[in-house]
């Protein structure tokens, strides 16, 4: 467990030094640019991205548009403007009208709306494969102890930290419920809390939005079955392949180059990731081998391709629509919810021979009373599984639900590098609350092979430019 805290440590303050971005985004975060201030005669200014290879901005998305009222950089550009001769004699200053939104802020895919006093702006330049645009926010708050500027990184700790109980947690259901009713039932309570949201979805995002719930839903129900027979820790190290997963989709579907000297920090992370991932599976107590391999494994990293894709698809949408991050978060929930209802069916009535069951329970949902123990709202009436109830709650409503939401209120107010690097803690969150719930032990390879996974994590945030600048390759776009 030490080893796990001395890397990340090391790994969040070479972080810092960095500037990084996102881990795992399929959206590259382009250089931070130089902006330039266009500022109008009849009053007001404009501030936008200025990109040496663009002539004009028109293809930038329109969250690149943001009023400003200082201009006083190194290449500001006055362009005046004839009121009488274009029909405008009226005050500009006060009706102007520009689509105004604000910048966004990516992290594991999400996208939301960045805050005001947010480190950087982050806009998709439709110019360079839909890349972000990153630029320094000038009215940031100012790192310190105060209030303002830990409040929202200690929200995104804690949701990380709430993240990390979800495994133990599930492994503690699935030792009384079959898993299919463990996680409909986790599903279902998160779908309640997010319904209200549901409304607010816009009509052109809804098959997107369920295309991305299925994928979700894969990563939910691969989780719960890999927690069925799988320490909580070893599946969620390697749902952090994920680092693996979107980078290969971004290849894969957006044809973009991921050549080492193109994304170093990629190809350093997948490395790291795969030999954590080695030394976890195959360095058992017995020695190497691959004696201690099994299909709880294969779930888990199946985990990993169903959440990995989710990300993918879902900050492609976000990144577009930032303000439907809380919507698109209830569709995936409702997707969930649905299909694991669908496996519970399938399950509880051991169909296709028992095909879909994974776990000693038999035909269940058969058996009207342990059924109704089994499902909700039974579930929370039988004393006998106050404990397991207790855990379905908790997970539905706080760490799946609740969760997304402060996730969103504190990923707005940071950078997309700080909130990368603290989400990527979870598999350390998960392994200490395993051990302290369910009292599972990591060997020595199994925290060797987990402290690698998660300073890949944290690696997928370093800055490409400084990276190639250290390890002295030559780039040319």
């Amino acid at each position: 467990m030490l080893l796990l805290f001395i890397a990340s440590y090391s790994l969040l303050r070479l972080v810092e030094r960095a500037e990084c971005f996102s881990a795992g985004n399929s959206i590259a975060r382009r250089p931070v640019v130089q902006q330039q201030h266009v500022t109008l005669a009849l009053g007001g200014s404009i501030s936008f991205i200025n990109n040496d290879r663009r002539k004009y901005n028109n293809n930038l998305h329109p969250a690149a548009f943001r009023l400003n009222s200082v201009s006083d950089t190194d290449t500001d550009t006055s362009i005046s403007i004839d009121s009488s001769a274009s029909g405008m004699d009226y005050d500009m200053e006060s009706s102007m009208v520009v689509d105004e939104e604000d910048g966004i802020v990516c992290a594991r895919g999400i996208c939301v709306v960045a805050d005001d006093e947010a480190p950087e702006l982050c806009r998709i330049d439709y110019d360079n494969d839909e890349d972000l645009n990153c630029v320094p926010n000038e009215n940031a708050v100012e790192p310190g102890l105060s209030f303002a500027f830990l409040w929202p990184r200690a929200l995104l700790l804690i949701c990380s930290v709430l993240y990390g109980t979800n495994f133990p947690l599930g492994r503690l259901m699935n030792d009384s419920l079959p898993a299919s009713a463990a996680t409909s039932s986790r599903m279902l309570l998160a779908s309640v809390a997010l319904s209200p949201f549901l409304f607010q979805l816009k009509p052109e995002l809804r098959w997107t939005a369920i295309l991305c719930g299925s994928f979700t839903a894969l990563g939910y129900v691969s989780q719960s079955i890999a927690l069925v027979d799988t320490p909580a820790a070893t599946v969620s190290f390697l749902g952090a392949l994920v680092v693996i997963v979107c980078p290969a989709l971004a290849v894969l579907v957006n044809k973009k180059k991921m050549g080492f000297s193109d994304a170093p920090q990629t190809w350093i992370s997948a490395t790291l990731c795969l030999i954590g991932v080695g030394l976890l599976e195959l360095g058992g107590d017995s020695g190497f081998g691959f004696g201690d391999v099994g299909w709880g494994d294969f779930w888990s990293v199946l985990q990993a391709v169903g959440f990995g894709t989710s990300f993918f698809i879902t900050e492609r949408m976000m990144a577009k629509e930032p303000t439907q991050a809380l919507p698109i978060t209830a569709v995936q929930c409702a997707m969930s919810a649905a299909i694991a209802s669908a496996w519970a069916v399938l399950d509880g009535t051991q169909a296709f021979d028992g095909l879909f069951s994974f776990g000693p329970h038999g035909a269940w949902l058969l058996d009207e009373n342990v059924a109704s123990s089994f499902t909700l709202p039974g579930l929370f009436l039988n004393i006998d599984f106050r404990a397991v109830a207790g855990a379905a709650a908790f997970t539905g409503f706080i760490t799946t639900a609740a969760n997304r939401v402060g996730e969103t209120i504190a990923l707005g107010k940071l950078s997309s590098s700080e909130a990368s690097v603290l989400l990527a803690t979870e598999p350390l969150w998960a392994a200490i609350f395993a051990n302290y719930l369910i009292g599972e032990q990591l060997g020595f390879w199994d925290a060797i092979g987990g402290a690698l996974i998660v300073v890949a994590c944290v690696a997928t945030a370093l800055e490409p430019e400084w990276l190639r600048e250290k390890l002295g390759i030559e780039y040319r776009e």
